[in-house]
């Protein structure tokens, strides 16, 4: 189980927002109810990122956007009601440059395709497209900021938790293929091909089944992102990437092109690289 270490920083003053900064990423985070938004400092918050207003009326709604300056956009919100919110959370970058517009913009589409996809929450005027304008390396690295952002959200309360969780499904279950005997029954999963640099982040991957066709990619952790929205296991994300029941997501994801090779040639790498290692 990964963590991510933050610093949190509570005002004595109760209608200060608390500030809670995101050290890995150097993303800082404001959380702040509605009554008191104009206790955001302007010099500091009239600063391109991303936000989230929730309610506190038990429907689970929330608006996922995107501003140029956070502070204004926010007072925008409280001028002008597009939700009942009552509580906001503000994400910038904690560095002299900060985001970019192009950049807030795919961050936003993450954030609202990754909340849109739980059934308990209800995401209002998301852009689920997000931003595809910029060059795969810095998507790479944004895609690493999702999971803190969702972290942020979650010590805002926000229940996250998809409520299907991803199980293994058959041909995900621990390899009969011969294994180092220090490590039997192993699960293999795609983290394990990204760490071991059979894969790499950014990898292209194609499905096509049922007369369906759809693509994904690989991120920095070993996750595959399908429409906006990131999956552990390849066979849940081949079966949401396709609207099927069920696929083999190890046998239909390609990897590089629609006749690459099964993302299951790379697993069988990784175990024969294994029972090398442990022979040697």
């Amino acid at each position: 189980m990964s963590t991510t270490p933050v610093n949190v920083q509570i005002p004595s003053d109760t209608e200060a927002p608390i500030i809670a900064d995101f050290v890995e990423h150097a993303l800082r985070v404001a959380y702040l109810d509605r009554q008191h938004w104009a206790s955001l400092p302007a010099t500091a918050w009239d600063a391109p990122g991303v936000y989230v207003l929730m309610t506190s009326d038990g429907s689970n709604r929330v608006y996922v956007g995107q501003a140029r300056k956070l502070r204004g956009r926010l007072q925008q919100h409280n001028n002008k009601e597009k939700l009942p919110w009552r509580r906001a959370l503000a994400v910038k970058r904690d560095t002299t440059a900060g985001f970019n517009t192009a950049e807030i913009g795919y961050l936003e589409g993450r954030i609202a395709a990754e909340l849109n996809v739980l059934h308990q929450i209800t995401v209002i005027e998301g852009q689920t497209s997000g931003d595809e304008t910029l060059p795969k390396h810095m998507m790479i690295s944004l895609d690493a900021f999702v999971k803190s952002i969702l972290g942020a959200l979650r010590l805002a309360g926000l229940y996250i938790s998809r409520s299907n969780p991803q199980t293994l499904t058959e041909d995900e279950q621990p390899t009969s293929a011969p294994v180092p005997s220090n490590k039997p029954n192993k699960t293999v999963t795609v983290a394990d091909l990204v760490s071991s640099g059979l894969l790499q982040a950014g990898h292209a991957l194609f499905l096509s089944q049922a007369g369906k066709q759809a693509e994904g990619s690989v991120t920095t952790d070993g996750e595959i992102i399908v429409r906006g929205v990131s999956y552990k296991s390849p066979s849940t994300a081949a079966a949401k990437a396709l609207d099927l029941q069920s696929s083999n997501g190890w046998m239909t994801w390609k990897v590089g092109s629609q006749s690459g090779p099964p993302l299951d040639t790379f697993r069988q790498q990784w175990l024969m690289q294994q029972t090398k290692e442990a022979e040697e």
